[in-house]
């Protein structure tokens, strides 16, 4: 969509001065309005059900969330629009120094995760995608990677999966740090809960040791059970590697960045 677009479907009451593109996922669109709005337009078949969906999510979140969440203005699911508070702050994906999130992070999503799965799971869904069908879809992924990738990761490509989890709890489902803004030191907000679901708490874990180094794990869950542990490894090799796909199809340096970055500490590294 094209700015002019999305100011089409924002109501006269919201006294629209401006609207600029902010950035594209896989799902949506987002845009800033004015200089205290965010504008999300998600894209697909379902788009209606997915902005509900996320609305409902967003309306119960800071029950549980530490750190702030988007707060919605206005719900349109028939254009696929959802509009919340601006949240002040640039994607830690943008910084190379990222050391003295993970006890915050660490901190919000042991929070996070003491959610009731039964009363959560019935607007996120369950994602219980065992980790030898996220092993599946990486090796099919691999073989588009350049060759140099495909040879540093033949071995975990070759390996066996870990156990799936035996307890899920409630997660964003892609906390990485394009999701995570910051002012300076400060966290300011967490973004994007689409893929939230009830889920492996690893999954959010591995993504973020993927970001902010491996060694990180025992900040981000002090005490960590080696099953755990070994699944986040898990998670951020097989997103890492993700990533990079998606770096070198769309052009984003900023992922390809960070993705060849874990990559080296994941796959090089004793």
């Amino acid at each position: 969509m094209i700015p002019e677009d999305v100011r089409a479907l924002l109501p006269a009451e919201l006294a629209v001065r401006s609207v600029t593109p902010l950035g594209s996922g896989l799902d949506h669109h987002a845009y800033a309005v004015n200089d205290d709005l965010v504008a999300r337009v998600a894209a697909g078949p379902d788009a209606a059900a997915d902005v509900r969906r996320e609305a409902a999510i967003l309306a119960v979140l800071p029950e549980y969330a530490q750190l702030p969440v988007p707060e919605p203005v206005l719900i349109r699911p028939e254009h696929g629009l959802l509009v919340y508070r601006w949240i002040p702050g640039r994607p830690l994906l943008a910084q190379t120094e990222r050391d003295g999130h993970a006890a915050v992070l660490g901190a919000f999503l042991a929070r996070l995760q003491t959610a009731p799965a039964e009363r959560l799971g019935d607007l996120t869904g369950v994602d219980d995608t065992p980790p030898a069908a996220w092993l599946a879809e990486t090796r099919d992924l691999a073989e588009h990677l350049p060759d140099g990738v495909r040879r540093l990761t033949a071995g975990f490509l070759a390996d066996d999966p870990p156990e799936p989890a035996e307890r899920l709890v409630f997660a964003h489902n892609d906390l990485g740090v394009e999701h995570v803004l910051v002012e300076g030191a400060t966290i300011t907000g967490i973004i994007d809960w689409s893929d939230c679901a009830v889920a492996d708490p690893a999954a959010d874990l591995g993504r973020l040791a993927r970001d902010l180094g491996v060694h990180t794990l025992d900040v981000l869950h002090p005490g960590l059970d080696e099953q755990t542990r070994e699944r986040a490894v898990f998670y951020a090799r097989c997103t890492a590697l993700e990533d990079l796909a998606y770096g070198l199809e769309s052009g984003r340096d900023d992922y390809l960045r960070n993705a060849r970055r874990a990559i080296d500490e994941l796959f090089s590294r004793p």
